[in-house]
């Protein structure tokens, strides 16, 4: 017989699931494909520009993953100048005048502006755009003025607006689109004290609907790998299943059962310990915790596998 191995016990807790931070400031980096000036910026720079506002969101506390988002923060990029230097080989000289804004997409609010003058110089027009935006810099105060601007004015949104956002959750919920409803109130951001505990409070009341039938989900999906595959592989396989199965939910003793047949039969069969360990409700404060990890999971799910929104410049410029 060889020798029982005892792996490191696997708590899979729900903080795992949300790998997304949850209830930050969310904000969507936008590059139209024409400025102000209905000239077309090539995809490289698109690129380069998202990438950059998506360090200085995240330098001054924003998650900026996020589709379906009202509040985006984009540019207008405007070349002042471009000059040919007779170098060898000849080289790229622009004047670039970058405008930031952020605003509201769906009033057409724009909450505040900032702009920046760089110099940039490269072998291509892409490479001296990708030189003058090296040096635009996350630290400058006028981005710390900028960024902090913004954020004031999104969290005075969502408190001018928390009544109006429940309520439409809510409503969301009550014709069955509780996922939609989830991305709503889960988005609500934790600066905004009052209506982050009252939009916590109607997403569990919301994710207790589900949870039953989220519940009967994981646990065919389990027992389906698990009737075929009864090895340490399948049982490995199954745990993420497992971990999003709550105290209280009707399955909940039945996937404990299972649990308890899989590391027993893995015992027998393999000679090989398998340790797993439901997730357990200490108590009212922890099981709250816990459907309020869920309830973001369960959005963060919806957000994933909607298609990208397209956001239009028509109603800037």
């Amino acid at each position: 017989m060889k020798k029982i191995s005892t792996l490191i016990i696997l708590f899979l807790s729900l903080q795992m699931l949300a790998q997304e931070t949850m209830n930050t400031l969310t904000i969507t980096p936008v590059v139209f494909s024409e400025n102000s000036s209905h000239e077309q910026v090539s995809p490289r720079v698109k690129n380069l520009l998202k990438n950059k506002m998506r360090r200085v969101a995240s330098k001054y506390g924003f998650s900026s993953g996020i589709t379906e988002n009202r509040h985006i923060m984009f540019p207008d990029i405007q070349v002042l100048t471009k000059d040919i230097i007779p170098s060898a080989p000849p080289k790229v000289s622009l004047n670039v005048e970058f405008t930031f804004y952020i605003a509201d997409y769906d009033t057409r609010t724009i909450y505040t502006s900032e702009s920046f003058e760089l110099m940039g110089v490269g072998a291509t027009e892409t490479k001296a755009y990708n030189n003058a935006l090296s040096k635009l810099n996350a630290n400058n105060k006028k981005f710390k003025t900028f960024m902090e601007t913004g954020k004031r004015k999104i969290i005075d949104y969502y408190n001018t607006h928390c009544d109006l956002i429940i309520k439409k959750a809510k409503t969301k919920a009550r014709i069955g689109e509780e996922q939609y409803a989830l991305s709503l109130l889960t988005r609500v951001p934790s600066d905004c004290d009052k209506c982050y505990n009252l939009a916590m409070d109607a997403s569990i009341d919301i994710y207790k609907k589900l949870e039953d039938k989220l519940c009967e989900e994981n646990f065919s999906k389990a027992q389906a790998i698990w009737a075929t595959n009864q090895t340490y592989n399948g049982a490995r396989r199954i745990e993420p299943f497992l971990s999003k199965i709550l105290p209280r939910s009707n399955c909940y003793s039945r996937a404990q059962a299972l649990v308890n047949d899989m590391i027993n039969t893995l015992k027998e069969k393999e000679d090989r310990l398998w340790n797993y360990r439901m997730t357990v409700e200490n108590n009212e404060k922890e099981l709250r915790r816990m459907q309020m990890q869920m309830a973001h999971e369960v959005s963060m799910e919806r957000i994933k596998n909607q298609p990208d929104v397209v956001y239009r410049n028509s109603w800037w410029w």
